[in-house]
């Protein structure tokens, strides 16, 4: 049986390398860097993602060792890939003595592009659905697969799909601007673009989400990923005015 979960995620990657090697080429980039980059990234990213999951329902794994290795049945935590492709890719450019945020801008272009086409997988594994809706465009989700405070409901909100379409429109106007504007603007400004845009996106949504990992602090409403969003954002704005000070004193 076709695993559409892991087609969907396979896709992804395969959009992201396509699209990146061109921009590479366009730009004169070294693409022998760019191939190990993309090895490590990927790797580091999926080992990350998988994490930050397992650390997010450790009282499940905690029992269940084995599932940990079990990717294909769906857990992968966003925040967690992000962390640990930069990470990777970071490693891997040191290493090879390159530029790292002319790279990274790159890489922070075609993203949101991979998490697009990579949500999906969460329509295919019915997982990653919201709180429940009358709205028309509510998906239905069996029985078997609903939290059980939510039984007597048959749809829900397609968080996945929210998800999908913005992060697809991130991209579209990450690549229109990198295009326009890459060769004047400080090296690290499109990471932080992206960081920025995707931590909204993801703050807002979390809203909707179903018994989202909390840790608790006093009487903090926010979750896990609402309060990485604003640390994300607040370091990204700090590093924009902190580069566009230190290249006009130049």
């Amino acid at each position: 049986m076709l695993n559409l979960y892991g087609i969907t995620i396979s896709l992804s990657i395969f959009l992201c390398i396509l699209i990146t090697q061109k921009l590479v080429v366009k730009y004169k980039k070294n693409e022998e860097i760019f191939w190990g980059l993309s090895f490590w990234t990927i790797f580091c990213g999926i080992l990350g993602a998988r994490l930050y999951h397992v650390l997010d329902y450790f009282d499940y794994y905690r029992y269940h060792q084995l599932d940990i290795f079990k990717i294909w049945n769906g857990g992968m935590g966003i925040w967690g890939g992000i962390l640990g492709g930069t990470l990777g890719a970071i490693t891997y450019l040191k290493i090879k003595g390159e530029k790292i945020f002319p790279w990274l801008d790159i890489i922070s272009v075609v993203t949101p592009l991979g998490q697009s086409v990579g949500r999906w997988g969460n329509f295919f594994n019915k997982e990653i659905f919201g709180l429940p809706t009358t709205l028309p465009w509510g998906v239905y989700i069996e029985p078997e697969k609903r939290p059980v405070e939510f039984l007597n409901y048959s749809k829900f909100h397609p968080l996945f799909i929210y998800e999908s379409i913005l992060n697809f429109i991130l991209f579209l106007f990450l690549l229109i601007l990198y295009k326009k504007t890459n060769e004047k603007t400080p090296s690290g400004t499109f990471l932080c673009i992206y960081l920025i845009s995707y931590s909204t996106i993801r703050f807002f949504l979390e809203f909707l989400r179903i018994n989202p990992w909390k840790i608790e602090i006093s009487s903090l409403f926010l979750n896990v990923s609402q309060c990485i969003s604003i640390l994300v954002i607040i370091i990204s704005i700090i590093f924009i005015f902190r580069n566009n000070f230190l290249r006009k004193k130049q």
